[in-house]
């Protein structure tokens, strides 16, 4: 069974371009560009989805705040910030707040995120 992420992020080509990156290494994949956003799509789909793979800023709610929401809908929740500012967290606080990795953008190797994302979605929680 493929594995399913939830992508979220508020700039278009970085979910468009992650969107046809992932399926082709054989993801599902949500996308999401908001907060809000991600937490009813999380909601509505949460027994697929595998892993959470979160921008860390994003207008309203944040990244840290946009998880800190979903695991109130499932504390087991697993997540990978993405940033290529986080200047407001710094990677230890972002692992802190449970994320299994904090991935830098731009992403370079496609395969090798594809690998840590498929690590980190199989990860027991």
């Amino acid at each position: 069974m493929n594995q399913h992420i939830l992508v979220v992020d508020d700039d278009a080509s970085v979910r468009g371009m992650l969107g046809t990156a992932l399926k082709s290494f054989g993801f599902a994949v949500t996308l999401s560009s908001n907060g809000p956003d991600a937490i009813r799509a999380y909601e509505g789909q949460r027994d697929a989805i595998d892993l959470v793979l979160l921008d860390v800023q994003m207008p309203g709610l944040d990244g840290p705040q946009t998880l800190a929401a979903l695991r109130k809908a499932n504390p087991e929740v697993r997540c990978c910030f993405m940033s290529g500012y986080a200047a407001t967290y710094s990677e230890a606080e972002l692992l802190g707040m449970g994320a299994s990795q904090v991935i830098g953008k731009p992403f370079g190797n496609l395969d090798a995120l594809a690998t840590r994302l498929r690590d980190a979605a199989d990860r027991v929680p």
